[in-house]
């Protein structure tokens, strides 16, 4: 049954090729719930056995989730902002975080699973600059596709110890997420109290 499973996923990714690559991570990018992984680790075994080339799977991949990502900025900027024209006072606060916090989130975000995809959101609702935005989540996007095609690229179609090595480095993108937002905001504080 798993043999089974993971041939499919290596037969579909192959298939799919790297438009199709491009257009899943386009999914993964906005706010459709749909698992990086399910393309990304089969995509990495694939550039192991030199049947796909690691780099334009890097480039397609995280242009792909860079594309959704833009897709969530502009629905938030174009559509939600005007749902939420009554909510004034919310849409300040999410400006003024983003004012205030806006890098560091759209780089964090997309390396904590579950977040990346949503941290769009609220920075076209705050109309973040492109020159910030696009930089920072493409950064931490080529990252994220960059681990997932590794764990491919090392575990190829073992798919118990793949799935081990995605949980645990996860877990260690995670805790580094968390520690650049520690120094973050501790650099942040400091900064604010020697100008008092």
């Amino acid at each position: 049954m798993l043999e089974t499973l993971i041939s499919f996923l290596l037969s579909m990714t192959e298939s799919m090729g790297y438009l199709g690559i491009y257009l899943y991570m386009v999914m993964v990018g906005t706010f459709v719930p749909v698992p990086s992984e399910l393309v990304l680790v089969p995509a990495g075994y694939l550039a192991s056995q030199d049947k796909m080339s690691y780099s334009l799977l890097l480039l397609s991949g995280s242009l792909g989730s860079l594309s959704g990502a833009l897709i969530n900025y502009f629905f938030a900027k174009l559509i939600i902002k005007k749902v939420l024209a009554h909510k004034v006072t919310f849409i300040d606060k999410v400006t003024n975080f983003f004012n205030a916090h806006g890098k560091i989130s759209v780089f964090v975000a997309p390396l904590t699973p579950g977040l990346g995809q949503y941290i769009s959101l609220p920075a076209g609702l705050s109309h973040m600059p492109f020159r910030y935005f696009i930089p920072f989540t493409y950064a931490a996007n080529i990252i994220w596709v960059g681990f997932m095609l590794a764990v491919g690229y090392m575990f190829g179609s073992s798919e118990g110890d793949a799935h081990g090595v995605v949980v645990e480095g996860s877990l260690f993108l995670f805790g580094i997420a968390i520690l650049i937002a520690v120094i973050y905001v501790v650099v942040t504080f400091r900064r604010k109290s020697s100008q008092s």
